[in-house]
């Protein structure tokens, strides 16, 4: 794997995964935080948001398209009207995304996990390198995530257009989109053997697929009020970890911090 390298003038993509420096600076049981981005991070869709740029109309018939072609060619779609019509070029696509509001206490948990020593965090996002690398910076808490971020690659090329690219191909996975099953992702962390123990942070059901991936010790944390937290009482028995629901990050803090510091 290789580091993000910030180089707009070039076609240049962001990688998928980004390797924290302090990987093997830490000695002993590890617990891992894996935490979703959109509405589990920031409290809007990333895409949705950005789709926002567009004209109302426009906007509207790109969303239609979601349910036929899924999330990443709508916003493939999306970024390719935004520079090729409107004239829109990385720039005020970074700027709507730093725009985005963390969900209310996240910032403050996200900070105050990444202080315990024996802690590691890490993204796992249907979104793209170049939104997250884009937030994270905003907030100058990029370097808090060590642990990598999972997501879609994403390049700005010569001509300042934004172009996002699959994490992977994939078709063995019903919850999650052709580009990318969190469940692999979390299946090749826990196997991993560098963590005694797993947090997993979601809200939609592809967020259910990595915490299929859990084991008894491993502590599932679903957002109320969103998608999969509708849909848990259907899958709760799929689970083989704890589960704990959320509201904010104030909430959040307040349930799991104890499980990870007793």
């Amino acid at each position: 794997m290789f580091a993000i390298s910030r180089c707009f003038r070039l076609s240049r993509c962001l990688p998928a995964f980004r390797r924290g420096l302090s990987e093997s600076s830490q000695s002993g049981p590890r617990t891992l935080v894996a935490i979703d981005f959109d509405r589990t991070i920031v409290e809007q869709d990333s895409y949705l948001a950005v789709s926002q740029l567009l004209p109302t109309r426009q906007r509207k018939e790109m969303q239609d398209l979601i349910p036929k072609c899924g999330w990443l060619n709508f916003i493939s779609r999306v970024l390719q009207l935004l520079h090729g019509e409107h004239k829109v070029n990385f720039a005020t696509v970074a700027m709507r995304v730093r725009s985005l509001r963390a969900v209310p206490g996240m910032l403050r948990v996200v900070r105050r996990l990444a202080r315990i020593p024996e802690v590691e965090l890490c993204i796992v996002s249907d979104a793209n390198s170049f939104f997250i690398d884009e937030w994270l910076q905003a907030y100058d808490i990029e370097c808090l995530f060590a642990g990598g971020v999972f997501t879609n690659p994403a390049c700005v090329q010569a001509s300042g257009a934004v172009l996002v690219l699959p994490y992977q191909e994939q078709g063995d996975c019903d919850l999650c989109p052709f580009n990318l099953c969190k469940g692999s992702v979390l299946e090749e962390l826990t196997c991993s053997g560098r963590y005694e123990r797993v947090i997993y942070v979601g809200d939609s059901c592809n967020d259910l697929c990595a915490m299929k991936q859990l084991r008894e010790k491993d502590v599932a944390c679903i957002r109320r009020g969103y998608e999969l937290h509708g849909k848990i009482a259907a899958h709760g028995q799929e689970l083989a970890c704890s589960v704990l629901t959320w509201r904010d990050g104030h909430e959040l803090e307040e349930l799991l911090m104890p499980k990870i510091v007793a």
